[in-house]
């Protein structure tokens, strides 16, 4: 007969040897699934925050600079950090402790003036440009309010004292009115006053009373002394007389200004030392003045004599001078440079966030460029003139000397200093009126998306701006925005534009990574 005791206690085994199989089945079936479907969640969440973190040190990054340029902190410095990478994932499974279950850190690079080296921004137009050479001059008649509506570069109060004499007995004063300010310009003897007594020997017999009675009249201010001045022989009798005089020492030109109701200058010596024969002109555009901070234009400016008392010969004039001229205007081309960012990631989209021109761009794996913060072009309809177009253009390059790259995960400090501000030669106008006919802003780069984008945002400005008789294209690597202004038969200074152009230095410090 058959032992089936000992045929059930293998049956017992067996199934124990499957449960257990089973198990390691089941375990290896979540662990693939976690790693299948777990890890790369993980690790797509932990880089979407990386980049969300990368668009925000960006942001951070333009506001640094541009803190520096609009305070126009020249050799000042800045510093950012920047994140090239993941640490690991930002949400951890309950087995992470175990390598392979845990997302793979992302890496990134972070250069300089490495992205291109050929983004070029131009700019042409048909402008009034300040001319250092050009002496532009009007005349302000006496007592004719004169209309000034643009800045002037000078505005002279000009003194002519033909005679020596003048410089004695003449007070002579101009005076300029403004809007909302006032200027004064006197000419003033400078005496020096002083006594002294004279001797005075009165008539035979007059005796001891030779000072009280019937002194000569000899501008007397004071008590007269007797003096006795006898000698042995005879007694003579003489008076002492107090005298006022003055004695000229030199004559000064000095301003006074007044902005609204306050006197911020009383009486300012501007020239000493006057001679005779010569013109003195005091330009109140000069900033040691502070007439620029009150005045707006159009103005109306009227010069007239404050007062003239014993004047002799002298005369006053005004003029005002602008330094500008018209002209086809056309700024060096500028090669921008940029920051750059390029995402290593494992698990999310390769993105590249980058700064050129004040501006944070995204570009990502199918070549398509955004901007997130815009580049520093603008334009805007004058809210005060509706045919008055406003070009506000702030070129920010970086230097091209400047190059740097690190890659890797550790933490990168980028270092940056605002080397130059310059204000491009535009002639500075009023709310209300133009410097310029025609502009036209563009961009040459050999990258076709940044081409693309740089159109888009062109197209973007005149189109959402409803600025008249204005586009944008491309031709070639190049695009522009070409703007005409209101008036088509660019007859008209209807555009007013406003720019400027600073130079930074960036160096990019790390630790540990690739340094280049």
């Amino acid at each position: 007969m058959r032992d089936t005791t000992a045929y059930k206690n293998n049956d017992i085994a067996l199934s124990e040897v499957i449960g257990f199989v089973l198990i390691i089945a089941l375990i290896v079936i979540i662990a693939s699934l976690y790693l299948t479907y777990g890890v790369p969640a993980q690790g797509r969440e932990a880089e979407i925050l990386h980049m969300n973190d990368i668009k925000d040190q960006f942001v951070s990054y333009k506001l640094s600079l541009d803190s520096l340029f609009n305070n126009n902190k020249v050799g000042t410095s800045v510093s950012n950090s920047f994140t090239p990478g993941t640490p690991g994932g930002y949400s951890q499974g309950m087995m992470s402790f175990i390598p392979i279950l845990s997302p793979v850190a992302s890496s990134g690079v972070v250069a300089i003036n490495d992205r291109t080296n050929d983004e070029v921004l131009t700019i042409t137009s048909q402008s009034l440009i300040v001319d250092p050479n050009l002496s532009d001059t009007k005349n302000l008649p006496a007592s004719v309010p004169t209309p000034v509506n643009n800045t002037p570069r000078n505005l002279y109060c000009n003194l002519t004292i033909p005679a020596a004499t003048d410089l004695t007995s003449a007070n002579y004063g101009m005076e300029v009115n403004g809007n909302s300010w006032r200027a004064t310009v006197n000419l003033t003897p400078q005496m020096t006053f002083y006594q002294w007594y004279k001797s005075v020997i009165p008539p035979a017999g007059s005796g001891s009373n030779v000072c009280t009675g019937g002194t000569p009249d000899l501008n007397q201010n004071g008590t007269a002394l007797n003096v006795y001045t006898g000698t042995q022989s005879s007694t003579v009798y003489a008076c002492l007389v107090p005298i006022n005089a003055q004695k000229y020492a030199n004559s000064a030109i000095t301003l006074s200004v007044i902005k609204g109701s306050t006197t911020t200058l009383d009486d300012t010596v501007v020239f000493t030392n006057i001679t005779a024969g010569r013109t003195y002109a005091v330009d109140l555009m000069d900033n040691a003045y502070g007439l620029n901070s009150a005045m707006s234009y159009p103005d109306t400016i009227t010069l007239k004599n404050s007062y003239s008392k014993n004047s002799g010969s002298i005369t006053g004039s005004g003029n005002v001078t602008y330094g500008y001229r018209e002209t086809t205007y056309i700024m060096p081309p500028l090669k921008l440079g940029s920051l750059e960012y390029r995402a290593q990631n494992n698990y999310w989209i390769p993105q590249t966030y980058y700064y050129q021109m004040g501006g944070v761009f995204l570009a990502q794996y199918d070549g398509n460029i955004t901007w997130k913060l815009p580049p520093e072009i603008s334009v805007a309809n004058d809210t005060a003139n509706a045919n008055i177009a406003v070009v506000n253009i702030n070129a920010l390059a970086f230097d091209s000397s400047s190059q740097g790259m690190i890659g890797g995960n550790s933490p990168v400090q980028i270092r940056t200093s605002l080397n130059r501000v310059s204000q491009l030669p535009y002639a500075p106008v009023s709310p209300g009126s133009g410097n310029t006919k025609w502009i036209r802003i563009a961009v040459n780069t050999t990258d076709t998306q940044s081409r693309i984008m740089w159109q888009n945002y062109f197209n973007y400005l005149v189109k959402t701006n409803g600025i008249p008789n204005a586009a944008g294209g491309y031709i070639g690597n190049e695009s522009y925005m070409l703007i005409n202004g209101a008036d088509p038969g660019l007859t008209s200074y209807d555009l007013n534009v406003i720019a400027w152009n600073a130079s930074y230095s960036p160096t990019v410090q790390g630790v540990g990574g690739i340094v280049q």
